[in-house]
């Protein structure tokens, strides 16, 4: 019986696993379709009219940016997934373009807006050819946009900056398109956007600061007018207060006795003395609003866009900072107080190079000079002349003594001399000059007018520019350039009283730049007064561009 049963169940086994067999039907693989592979196909074949000098009423002023682009790399594709959306990379790209004010940009000059309306209106899309046609003008657009925001940041946003700059500006010469495919092929397209930026240590160190800005401070327009202690000291303090909170010096609850410490660090950082007075510099400064502090960087990142990358060593005026720094190896080892032309008299950008040093100089003064200043006091006084140690050069070059001739008579129209003042102590060039030949007659020099170094604002040449200790920076300058020539030179013509012209064996670079804010390379910024309104102009044109 036992038996009976194990073969029934046997058979009923076999029975089962055979109708099993035969129930269970062919699984056929239907060919999955190559969403991204069937986009590129659309892309290649419609780009006659998708790359076009207007994509969604956005002009297109490159063209062959994108036709030279997509011509290059066979008319793929770089910013749309596989799944028929936006990728990883378009979305960071987007991210980039709306975040631009952190690079000093303004976000009014990329499409932004029509960008986030077209993706919006990719995902509402189900019918695929005109979800392919929209994919198609938003992936043209962002490379476009890419290769804009990539000349911007190495660049600068201006197509011509002669009303802005008398200096030439750096040459472009990045191939964007070859750029773009080399940033593609490497999977860093986002990376290596952002390493377009300069490479100056100033503009990287300003970039750093202006990170550190925008997360500590607002851009608000709003701002706090603060008079000066000397018109009402009890409203100057509540004023300056508020002004303090507003950009973030002070929390909105706070001590009294934090008001001290908040009004001397903001005082530092904006190049003024931290003495807790509330003068007339500090008072407009803290008038402004973090708004204009932000477009006062933004400037100087744009003007940093201009230049060209600099050598390892070289000295740098920085005007609006009134210092004067002695680079080597790409560290400063040596800063000068300066004081630099008035707002009448400005000193003006140049580049150039050190080529003399001269002990005991005579100070040939310029006709303007001449004219304005130095035959005035002529008139006023017939010992001036003598008495300050200045020679008068007729037209034949002759020494004319300065008693024979009848100053009153003299004007403008037959002023036909020239004054030298000779070396000395009193000499409006002081002890020592330096000399980097320029068309503007600018050079650095020695001075006998200290005062002017303890000042806030050291406007008050009439171009060149005063360097305080004057015979240490000659000191330095001569060691470092192994002249034959050295200090003991100079002090031995200074005591000689006589001209000593001094040639560099190396002719060192010189800038002279009007850059109105600076940030250290921990990002601490410091911002200064914009003393000739070269902010203003530069803001004002930036703003009109980005209309």
């Amino acid at each position: 019986m036992k038996k009976t049963i194990n073969s029934l169940l046997i058979l009923f086994l076999v029975l089962f696993a055979s109708c099993a067999e035969k129930s269970q039907k062919p699984i056929i693989e239907l060919p999955k379709t190559d969403h991204r592979a069937d986009f590129n196909q659309f892309f290649a074949s419609n780009r006659n009219s998708i790359l076009s000098d207007k994509i969604n009423e956005i002009k297109i002023d490159s063209l062959h940016w994108l036709e030279n682009f997509y011509k290059n790399i066979n008319y793929s594709t770089l910013w749309i997934s596989d799944s028929i959306t936006l990728n990883n990379d378009g979305s960071k790209l987007l991210e980039t373009l709306s975040d631009a004010n952190a690079y000093g940009l303004d976000t009014r000059l990329y499409p932004i807006n029509e960008l986030r309306a077209i993706h919006k209106e990719i995902e509402q899309t189900e019918d695929k050819t005109s979800r392919y046609a929209l994919l198609g003008r938003l992936e043209a657009l962002l490379s476009y946009q890419y290769m804009r925001f990539g000349r911007h940041l190495n660049y600068g946003v201006l197509d011509s900056i002669n009303e802005v700059s008398i200096l030439p500006r750096k040459k472009f010469d990045i191939n964007l398109p070859e750029y773009l495919q080399i940033a593609y092929e490497k999977d860093s397209l986002i990376e290596k956007l952002i390493d377009l930026q300069p490479k100056q240590p100033e503009y990287r160190n300003l970039q750093k600061g202006l990170a550190k800005f925008l997360k500590h401070s607002s851009l608000s327009t709003e701002s706090v007018q603060v008079v000066n202690f000397r018109q009402d000291s009890l409203k100057a303090v509540a004023q300056a207060k508020k002004a303090l909170i507003l950009h973030n010096y002070l929390p909105e609850e706070y001590k009294d006795s934090l008001y001290n410490s908040a009004l001397e660090k903001f005082q530092l950082d904006h190049g003024l003395k931290a003495d807790g007075l509330i003068g007339t510099n500090t008072a407009n400064a803290l008038s402004l609003s973090p708004y204009e502090y932000y477009q006062q960087i933004k400037a100087s990142l744009e003007r940093w866009r201009w230049k060209d990358n600099w050598p390892s060593d070289y000295l740098f005026v920085n005007i609006p900072s009134y210092q004067l720094r002695v680079v080597n190896d790409n560290k400063v080892s040596k800063k000068f107080n300066v004081v630099v032309g008035s707002v009448k008299n400005q000193t003006p950008e140049i580049i150039d190079s050190l080529q003399y040093i001269i002990a005991y100089p005579y100070w040939n003064v310029p006709k303007k000079i001449s004219v304005q200043e130095i035959l005035v006091k002529a008139k006023r006084d017939s010992t001036y002349l003598t008495r300050n140690k200045y020679e008068v050069i007729g037209e034949g070059s002759e020494k004319i003594d300065p008693t024979t001739v009848d100053w009153s008579e003299v004007n403008r129209s037959n002023f036909n001399y020239r004054f030298r003042q000779q070396g000395g102590g009193i000499n409006a060039l002081g002890y020592v000059k330096f000399i980097f030949p320029n068309k503007d007659a600018i050079y650095l020099h020695d001075t006998p007018s200290k005062s002017h170094f303890n000042r806030e604002i050291r406007a008050y040449s009439h171009g060149c520019i005063r360097v305080q200790n004057a015979l240490d920076l000659a000191d330095y300058l001569l060691e470092k350039d192994n002249n034959r020539f050295t200090m003991d030179t100079v002090r031995t013509y200074i005591k000689k009283k006589k001209e000593k012209w001094m040639p560099m064996k190396k002719n060192l670079p010189v800038f002279l730049y009007y850059i109105s804010v600076e940030a250290d390379s921990d990002g601490k910024i410091t911002f200064y007064k914009d003393i000739y309104k070269e902010d203003k102009k530069l803001i004002r044109s930036l703003a009109i561009n980005a209309k």
